[in-house]
């Protein structure tokens, strides 16, 4: 299995994970905009346990959000790293961090019915208000 690398923008943090995600998307919700800075948020989920810290455990901060979602950033450069499921384990790596070209790209739209006002969609992958 081809592996991935990710890192965050002054690279202390260093992930390793397979090339194979068990989805791809873009979230629209506000937490995310927040979380991400940006219009939305491309992620890719997968087990938590596939994902590797390879470098900067010290440096990598997380959030507890909510009861059931934390969040993990750099602690140095504040990047947005993933979101992590306490049920299921599962996390939501931001695609952006990513060194290398996935197989795999975004193939839906979650959250449209809270996207950011100013932005338009411009490609055809399906569309949900909130999950599909």
């Amino acid at each position: 299995m081809r592996q991935l690398h990710a890192s965050c923008l002054c690279g202390a943090v260093h992930l390793h994970l397979p090339d194979q995600f068990d989805y791809m998307g873009n979230c629209h919700c506000s937490e995310c905009r927040k979380f991400s800075g940006s219009d939305y948020a491309s992620v890719g989920g997968l087990d938590g346990d596939k994902v590797t810290i390879a470098k900067g455990e010290a440096v990598l901060t997380r959030y507890q959000k909510s009861a059931e979602t934390t969040l993990a950033f750099c602690s140095q450069c504040g990047s947005s790293l993933f979101s992590q499921k306490r049920s299921s384990g599962k996390i939501n790596l931001r695609l952006g961090i990513l060194d290398d070209v996935p197989t795999q790209q975004p193939n839906f739209h979650i959250f449209v019915g809270s996207k950011a006002p100013w932005h338009q969609i411009g490609d055809d992958c399906p569309q949900f208000d909130t999950r599909p």
